[in-house]
């Protein structure tokens, strides 16, 4: 169980706060909810979300990545030499949507990075430009918060990984 003031990460949502635990009314039941203040702003608004304490584990909500296997989310970004993606877009969508959903930042990581090599090739599509965004902003802030650093350094570590391979704050647990 989470607690008040926790950093989540609920999929396809992003990066939250637990604000509250409180009972709430959701479909003429009682239960007991998380209420979740979304890093995410729409129009200077941070959008909530009641979710119940019963739901949050079959919702793939789980705590940010630990400073020590933000390493290993580099890596993943680093990593080249993948074979050429044969696949129709839309094929590639759903399979990327479907690594998005599982919660899993080293997921995210792999969308993240194999968009960012397929953009080097060809337009993405609508959806995949959309995705591309998400798991960026995903990493950007999850990194950022796990590492104690600003976002604006997280993603100059980031624009460093996809132009060239050079060492960055973000590989050693000293950062």
């Amino acid at each position: 169980m989470f607690k008040v003031g926790d950093v989540v990460v609920y999929p396809i949502h992003g990066v939250a706060r637990i604000t509250d635990i409180k009972t709430e009314k959701i479909g003429g039941a009682d239960q007991l909810c998380y209420i979740l203040e979304t890093e995410l702003r729409t129009a200077n608004l941070k959008p909530v979300i009641k979710l119940p304490v019963l739901k949050a584990e079959s919702n793939r909500v789980r705590k940010i990545v630990s400073a020590e296997e933000v390493p290993q989310v580099i890596e993943i970004l680093k990593k080249r030499g993948m074979k050429a993606d044969t696949q129709t877009w839309n094929r590639r969508l759903r399979e990327y949507q479907d690594k998005m959903r599982t919660g899993s930042i080293f997921k995210a990581a792999e969308v993240l990075r194999d968009l960012s090599l397929l953009k080097e090739s060809k337009d993405l599509s609508h959806g995949e430009r959309r995705l591309f965004d998400q798991a960026r902003n995903l990493i950007i802030k999850e990194l950022s918060i796990a590492k104690k650093m600003d976002e604006k350094e997280v993603e100059r570590t980031l624009n460093k990984i996809f132009k060239r391979q050079t060492p960055t704050p973000l590989d050693t647990n000293n950062a």
